[in-house]
C-alpha cells in the first residue's frame, strides 16, 4: 500500500510538472485587472489565437443571439454582440482548458464546472462592488478570482482521473456533512482548494488572486485582506442557492469577516432567468 507521504509527494511532483499558463490566458488576465479596458484592447489579444477567434465568432453567430446579419470579424463580435466582460471570461476559460484533459474522469462535467465558476465570479463581483472597504484592485480582480477559484479540480481530473472520479462520485452520493474537499483528501491526500492555490503560485497569477486561494485553502494559517473572505462568501452563497434549506452551509461567520449580513450576501448569488440562459450558453461554449 502506498503511504500517505508517498502519495502526497507524487501529487506535488505531478502538479509541479503541469504546463505553464498559456500566453493567451496570461494576457487576458492582465485585461481583467483593468476595469475600463475597451473592445479593441481585448481583440488585440484574441486575434493572436485563431482557434479561440473561430469559437467566439461561432458563438456570436449562433441562434442564441439571433443576429439578422452575421458578424465576420472578432472586433465586431466583441463590440456588437458578446461584450468585453463575456469575451474575457470565455478566452480565459478556453485558454486554460488547453492545459488539461479531463476526458478520462467521467465524474468531471466541464459544463457544470464552468457554470458554477461563472456564478461564483458574478457573485464575488457583486460582493466586492458592495464592500465599501474593498480597494479598487480587489474589485477589479473579484470576478476573475471567482472564475478561476476551482481550477484545482480540473487539474486533479487531469492528473489523477480515476481517484478524482471516485472522490466526485462519493461526494455526489454522500448525504452527510462531508464535502468534496474531504473526499478528495481521502483519495488523493490533497484537495482541489490546495491545488488551486498551488496553481496560482506556479502560474504567477496576480498576487491578490494567489493570496485569496491560499486563504481559502488554509484560512487558519493564512492572512488576506478582503479578496479571500469575499471569495469564500461567494463560493458558499452560490452553493447554497442550489440546495435545500436543511442542507445549507453556514454563511454568517464568513459574512462577519467582511461586515455583511448572511441574508444580504445570499441575495448576491441570485440570478434571473435571462442571466441563467446567458450563463448556460457561455458554459457550454467554455467546455
Amino acid at each position: 500500500m502506498t503511504s500517505t507521504t508517498e502519495t502526497a509527494h507524487r501529487m506535488a511532483e505531478s502538479i509541479a510538472s503541469l504546463p505553464p499558463l498559456p500566453v493567451t490566458a496570461q494576457k487576458i488576465l492582465t485585461c481583467f485587472g483593468d476595469e475600463f479596458i475597451d473592445a479593441d484592447a481585448v481583440a488585440d489579444v484574441v486575434e493572436n489565437d485563431p482557434a479561440i477567434c473561430a469559437r467566439l465568432l461561432g458563438l456570436s453567430n449562433s441562434s442564441y443571439f439571433g443576429l439578422a446579419e452575421p458578424v465576420s470579424n472578432i472586433r465586431e463580435a466583441i463590440s456588437r454582440v458578446l461584450g468585453v466582460d463575456t469575451v474575457r471570461s470565455l478566452v480565459l476559460a478556453m485558454a486554460i482548458q488547453r492545459s488539461f484533459d479531463s476526458n478520462k474522469c467521467p465524474g468531471f462535467n466541464a459544463e457544470t464546472f464552468w457554470t458554477r465558476s461563472l456564478l461564483t465570479a458574478e457573485c464575488c463581483k457583486k460582493i466586492a462592488a458592495a464592500d465599501e472597504k474593498a480597494e479598487p484592485a480587489v474589485r477589479d480582480l473579484a470576478y476573475s478570482t471567482g472564475l478561476c477559484h476551482n481550477l484545482g479540480l480540473m487539474a486533479l481530473a487531469h492528473i489523477e482521473p480515476d481517484r478524482t472520479n471516485k472522490a466526485l462520485r462519493a461526494n455526489g452520493q454522500d448525504k452527510t456533512a462531508k464535502g468534496l474537499k474531504d473526499f478528495c483528501f481521502d483519495e488523493l491526500k490533497t484537495d482541489h482548494r490546495i491545488v488551486t492555490a498551488e496553481l496560482g503560485r506556479l502560474w504567477s497569477l496576480p498576487e491578490l488572486m494567489t493570496n485569496a486561494y491560499q486563504y481559502r485553502a488554509f484560512p487558519e494559517i493564512s492572512s488576506d485582506g478582503r479578496l479571500g473572505p469575499i471569495l469564500i462568501c461567494g463560493v458558499i452563497a452560490v452553493g447554497n442557492a442550489e440546495i435545500e434549506e436543511q442542507d445549507l452551509t453556514e454563511l454568517q461567520s464568513c459574512a462577519d469577516d467582511i461586515g455583511f449580513d448572511a441574508a444580504e450576501l445570499q441575495k448576491f448569488a441570485e440570478v434571473g432567468d435571462r442571466q441563467k440562459d446567458r450563463i448556460a450558453s457561455l458554459s457550454s461554449n467554455m467546455s
